[in-house]
């Protein structure tokens, strides 16, 4: 198996692993209360279960660093994201969040994460040391075993759980019209992008759904992945276009921006979760997902736009294309600059090319 083949099946399992994780902290009744439960300021210790979501995200986030030293010790030091692993317990002390080479000892210090709840550490130790088979993980489409990448090009950004808000309250909402949910647990998602250090340009991209259905109160998820690198193109995703003119937005979209959009004929849908906005264009629900603002970040985009790309999209700047839209020059890039990692420009995120024709003509200051 070819190293391109072979993170990505590392990936995948990894992805598998962090969604488990993200469903036994809504499953577990122990885990539960602590993700939900809102303490007033008398109470003892209402730092800790204001920040557990936060815990949540950096073990997850941890355990996918983990799991790819194991294979790929060069590529855990450049695995970016949304978290750093210090975490302030109870008792103020600031301890280094970290998986250990053992059940065990992962317990232990999670344990003294969690203000010495033995029993929650545990239930989530054993589920960041399970051993997770390719098997395991939800995918339409067995991975190939000729991709390649040059491992030394590589850099890493993983969104551990996109849609936070969301994964706490779990208020769902759906649009019947169109079968797009605009809230709940199915907008969140676990989300791993590969790009290109000499490029910026993403190659593999990891998009999992942990809560996608839900049956007798238990959920399981879906997972897709795309490869775009050295030739070769190929996606779980498959190629049939959804031709619908239906376009997903934040709930703060400018005006300007859907006043021009609804007259042009399109059915706008605001939905929560730029990872599950962007998934949806790449598997058909929607036409594209129109972002003005730089309220997205690196870790939110770069898997997906990996998926887009193999399947022949991709994630433009939204105020790049508003200002020149013939430019060969327009792809989100994820290289770091300084300690912004916002996409600032905006975004357009489609799956069709012909898309951005129409778009030059309605949303283009030039036309």
């Amino acid at each position: 198996m070819r190293n391109g083949s072979k993170l990505l099946k590392v990936l995948l399992q990894a992805s598998e692993k962090a969604a488990n994780i993200a469903r036994i902290c809504r499953q577990k009744e122990v885990l539960f209360q602590l993700l939900v439960q809102e303490k007033s300021l008398e109470e003892k210790n209402p730092r800790f279960f204001q920040d557990f979501k936060t815990l949540a995200d950096v073990l997850i986030q941890e355990t996918i660093r983990h799991d790819i030293e194991i294979e790929f010790p060069e590529l855990a030091k450049i695995v970016q994201g949304e978290e750093t692993n210090v975490f302030s317990n109870t008792l103020g002390e600031s301890i280094i969040v970290e998986i250990c080479s053992c059940s065990k000892d992962t317990t232990q210090l999670l344990t003294k994460v969690m203000g010495n709840d033995a029993v929650a550490a545990e239930l989530l130790a054993a589920e960041v040391h399970k051993d997770v088979q390719l098997s395991d993980v939800p995918i339409t489409l067995d991975i190939p075993n000729d991709f390649d990448v040059n491992i030394e090009d590589l850099g890493i950004w993983i969104d551990p759980i996109d849609s936070t808000a969301d994964y706490i309250s779990a208020m769902e909402t759906i649009d019947e019209q169109t079968g797009l949910y605009l809230s709940g647990l199915r907008c969140v998602t676990v989300l791993i992008g590969v790009y290109k250090k000499s490029t910026g340009v993403p190659v593999l991209g990891v998009v999992n759904q942990p809560f996608c259905i839900n049956i007798d109160l238990q959920w399981t998820g879906k997972c897709y992945w795309g490869f775009l690198g050295g030739g070769i193109a190929k996606s779980s995703i498959s190629n049939a276009c959804n031709v619908d003119k239906i376009i997903l937005l934040s709930h703060f979209e400018d005006a300007d921006v859907k006043s021009k959009l609804l007259n042009s004929g399109f059915k706008l849908v605001e939905a929560t979760g730029a990872g599950y906005k962007i998934l949806s264009v790449a598997i058909g629900q929607a036409a594209a997902y129109i972002l003005s603002k730089g309220s997205t970040y690196k870790w939110d985009t770069c898997g997906p736009q990996a998926l887009l790309s193999s399947i022949g999209g991709s994630i433009i700047e939204f105020k790049e294309f508003i200002v020149n839209p013939d430019s060969d020059n327009l792809s989100v890039n994820y290289l770091p600059i300084g300690t912004n990692f916002s996409n600032r420009a905006g975004l357009i995120a489609y799956r069709d090319p012909q898309i951005l024709e129409t778009f030059k003509c309605i949303l283009c200051k030039s036309r």
